[in-house]
């Protein structure tokens, strides 16, 4: 038999008999083959896993760094990789064209099912007669958002922008969709909630999405509810919100926060609106924001909103916390994976490898923070060798 059969052969033999944490391994197998049978050596399922705890380290944000972190894994690291064994020369190790042909080919939508594990929708879902029949209660809250990956041009000088959706509980990224060449940000709102499962939970996003046709699939196809801020783009809305009897209206919700040299007062009100003309609307929002920061004048800003949630199914305080929420997926999404993983700086930009790495940052930094770290880059100097790093993705 050639030694190139016996290696790939061996590839799905290595750490067969490991059982892993929430079936890591089946997952990235699912992810299937783009490739063709020859020539090919390292299972995509070996090269994610590769990329995945190469990137856990501090300082492995680059391909050359991927190399260099494999060529100092140990034997007992490699079989847990599941590395191709040859019996002349031990595990072999995917070289860099191969780790770069890895991050750029690959199916994206495949490799965010396997890492981000999003909440996926059935094909074929029960649905119940009106959105309220889907129940009352929100299950979850999630944040929707776009992020443009500056340092990655396209041949034809644009810039990567990417939309992703996040759990304003944790933080963590659950779908992410790269916006087409020929389109902008607000058409990439349908294809990046389609795959999960919304039924009975909230979605927040800035007023470039608020717009009659998304909100209307939002509820009746996917049965879920959204909060949706309201500004220019909507003249006509906005307008009557704005001419609501707020002043007869009591304050609902008052939070205050102190920090960084900055002083915030938020004020909501809601108000129960009949005739809206916009899709399922039932409550209107105002917040008005009070900012005070060190060395400049004080600030003043009012914000409108809508829900289809009513009155009994949302208070005034969830709203207010789901509003101030639509702020988690910046916090913990794109500062940490600009600051920390130098993703505005990285000059990924062929095919798919943009996308890929974004998918690979967002899950490494939950990863961390599920492990009990607080900061990120802390969570990524623990984990100096491959060890820790299988260790926390549950690789046995």
């Amino acid at each position: 038999m050639p030694v190139g059969a016996l290696s790939r052969d061996a590839a799905g033999v290595v750490g067969a008999g490991a059982v892993s944490r929430e079936g890591i391994w089946q997952r990235l197998h699912a992810m299937g083959e783009h490739r063709g049978r020859r020539g090919r050596v390292y299972p995509l399922a070996v090269l994610a896993a590769v990329w995945l705890c190469a990137l856990t380290a501090a300082g492995h944000d680059r391909v050359t760094a991927v190399i260099e972190w494999l060529a100092g894994t140990t034997e007992e690291e490699r079989r847990r990789l599941r590395l191709p064994y040859d019996p002349f020369d031990g595990y072999r190790l995917p070289s860099e064209s191969t780790i770069r042909r890895f991050l750029n080919d690959t199916d994206d939508a495949r490799l965010a099912r396997a890492l981000l594990d999003p909440p996926l929708a059935d094909p074929a879902p029960p649905k119940p007669a009106s959105p309220e029949a889907a129940g009352e209660a929100v299950r979850a809250v999630y944040a929707l958002d776009g992020k443009t990956s500056r340092g990655a041009k396209r041949a034809d000088g644009r810039q990567v922008q990417l939309v992703g959706v996040a759990d304003q509980a944790t933080g963590r990224l659950v779908n992410q969709h790269e916006v087409d060449s020929k389109s902008n940000e607000t058409k990439a709102f349908r294809p990046v909630l389609e795959p999960l499962d919304l039924a009975c939970d909230l979605l927040t996003f800035d007023a470039l999405h608020t717009v009659r046709d998304h909100l209307d699939w939002l509820v009746t196809d996917k049965k879920a509810h959204y909060l949706a801020v309201v500004k220019g783009n909507q003249p006509t809305l906005r307008a009557f919100l704005a001419a609501l009897p707020w002043a007869d209206v009591p304050v609902a919700d008052t939070t205050h926060d102190h920090g960084h040299g900055r002083d915030e007062t938020r004020t909501l009100k809601a108000a129960t609106v009949e005739h809206a003309e916009f899709p399922h609307a039932r409550q209107a929002v105002r917040i008005q924001r009070w900012r005070r920061e060190k060395g400049r004048k004080p600030s003043r800003e009012t914000v409108y909103g809508i829900t289809d949630l009513a009155f009994e199914q949302a208070s005034a305080g969830f709203l207010a916390d789901a509003a101030r929420g639509q702020w988690i997926i910046e916090n913990r999404q794109h500062h940490v994976r600009d600051v920390t993983f130098g993703e505005d700086a990285s000059r990924s930009r062929t095919r798919r490898g943009p996308v890929n790495l974004a998918i690979f940052r967002a899950t490494v930094a939950h990863a961390v923070r599920a492990a009990g770290h607080r900061y990120v880059p802390a969570g990524r100097r623990a984990c100096k060798t491959a060890t820790a790093a299988l260790d926390l993705h549950g690789f046995p």
